[in-house]
């Protein structure tokens, strides 16, 4: 090499050297500063705590009742759904194929089937401002997915922007359900963890066997009460399987040291995707509005032909700890099929005296 590109090299190399240098210090200085930040402003946006108020007239004693179930705290049951390397559902497979771990212990399956059983489902739709032109086709594909829903399934519809409304308690009435998404005022901003943690709330508390949320959303989180963290604590000390579907902005190009922070789009993305990992659901990223259709069609055939696993633990402690879930498919079907299911949950705690 001559001695002159040798020196451009080392030049070039050496300005490579300070730039990592000042970006890493402006990165170091820029992280402490912003943990102050945030320490200081550890309050929430909001003081109160958000709650379902519906704008439905008054449910009736006998509507209301019964939201509450008892619950065999001992049998922990798992909803799995089985997919073979083309995203087709596997029907037909026995108990034995079957394999289930709580904290990496063998359990014995107590309880298996395949059917279609009745669900305490919520639809959780954003209403914020940015949903203005796709709303219609949102409302279109919510009925359509609870046309191919169970008849007995019974319906909640929650509405949200920078405030989340109970548009309509549960119900099987698709003309009721028609009514409130008719109705929907769509303006606001995004109070995404809100409307999930009270979907999740209220789905609970129905009476079906089965519990499930699916979340329509084109933005990040903006105006909630609860973080993710907690919604994510939420979720796994629930039964409810959620799907969302994100209507989420491209990622932008990252510059030279891009790689160091995520972008908004990213945040959102990983948000949706965690939230419903936790459960055995899914998260959807259609790049275009009519994808819709065939998204909620997936769900609601998903929903109606997953896998009802049960087994009573091996641990009879009754410690409030969070236990991890692995269903294990019998060697002869794992190298072609795959599992979804919710990792976990909590253990009921020992009431005091």
């Amino acid at each position: 090499m001559r001695p002159r590109a040798k020196w451009l090299l080392t030049c070039f190399l050496s300005l490579c050297a300070l730039l990592l240098l000042i970006n890493n210090y402006l990165y170091i200085n820029t992280y402490a500063h912003s943990s102050k930040v945030i320490s200081r402003f550890q309050e929430r946006k909001r003081q109160t705590k958000p709650e379902l108020e519906s704008r439905s007239p008054q449910q009736s004693p006998e509507r209301q009742k019964g939201y509450t179930i008892e619950v065999n705290v001992g049998l922990v049951v798992v909803h799995t759904t089985v997919l073979d390397k083309n995203g087709h559902f596997v029907s037909g497979l026995k108990k034995e194929s079957f394999k289930v771990f709580e904290d990496g212990i063998a359990q014995n399956v107590s309880s298996f089937s395949q059917e279609d059983v009745p669900i305490s489902m919520g639809i959780i739709i954003d209403s914020s401002g940015s949903m203005r032109n796709k709303i219609d086709l949102v409302n279109k594909a919510a009925l359509a997915f609870i046309r191919a829903s169970n008849p007995d399934d019974q319906v909640f519809l929650v509405g949200f922007n920078d405030q989340v409304e109970l548009l309509e308690d549960y119900t099987n009435d698709i003309d009721a359900i028609t009514d409130a998404l008719e109705n929907t005022v769509v303006t606001g901003g995004t109070a995404l963890y809100d409307a999930i943690y009270l979907g999740v709330q209220k789905s609970q508390n129905g009476t079906k066997p089965k519990k499930a949320i699916v979340v329509i959303t084109d933005g990040e989180d903006r105006d909630s009460y609860y973080k993710i963290d907690e919604l994510v604590s939420k979720v796994q000390e629930s039964d409810v399987q959620i799907y969302c579907v994100g209507f989420l902005n491209p990622v932008p190009e990252k510059g030279l040291f891009g790689h160091w922070s995520k972008s908004v789009p990213e945040k959102a993305h990983d948000a949706l995707l965690r939230i419903s990992d936790e459960t055995g659901g899914k998260a959807y990223f259609p790049q275009k509005l009519p994808e819709l259709n065939t998204i909620v069609s997936e769900i609601a055939h998903e929903l109606r032909n997953q896998y009802s696993i049960g087994y009573v633990s091996s641990n009879s402690l009754r410690d409030g700890s969070y236990r991890k879930v692995k269903i294990a498919l019998d060697p002869s079907l794992a190298a072609t099929n795959h599992v979804r299911y919710r990792r976990g949950y909590f253990a009921p705690k020992a009431q005091s005296d």
